[in-house]
């Protein structure tokens, strides 16, 4: 557990790092007045980049948050959804997962049978040479 632990907070740091190094290149980018169009659409497309991988970050630095409080409450480890022990190899390589490998499985499995029926929803009349 200690050493699960011990990579959670690696992870945390790691995280927190990136986000600062990401947050000061933002406040060094090119100001209104300096560069052309092209500078600042990459700025403008840079800028949506790090907000998107922000929230990214910040999903995953929570996941982190949650996991550590799991294994101070000797709650960790436990599937969220049938309540099994999630398998010591699943819990390194992925150590702030909240379901087993099966029950995830089973979650990617739902999400992408609900997503067929809207993929196929625009397609009606293909079969006939319509588009």
């Amino acid at each position: 557990m200690e050493e699960i632990k011990q990579k959670l907070l690696e992870m945390q740091k790691a995280i927190l790092t990136d986000l600062e190094i990401g947050r000061d290149k933002s406040i060094t980018a090119i100001s209104g007045d300096i560069g052309d169009d092209i500078d600042h659409a990459n700025e403008d497309r840079n800028r949506e980049l790090y907000q998107l991988l922000c929230e990214r970050d910040q999903d995953k630095l929570m996941q982190i948050y949650q996991a550590l409080e799991a294994i101070d409450k000797n709650t960790y480890g436990v599937c969220e959804d049938c309540g099994e022990k999630i398998g010591k190899k699943r819990l390194i390589a992925l150590p702030f997962t909240k379901l087993c490998i099966d029950c995830k499985s089973e979650q990617e499995r739902t999400k992408g049978i609900s997503r067929i029926p809207e993929k196929t929803a625009s397609f009606t009349g293909s079969d006939t040479g319509e588009l």
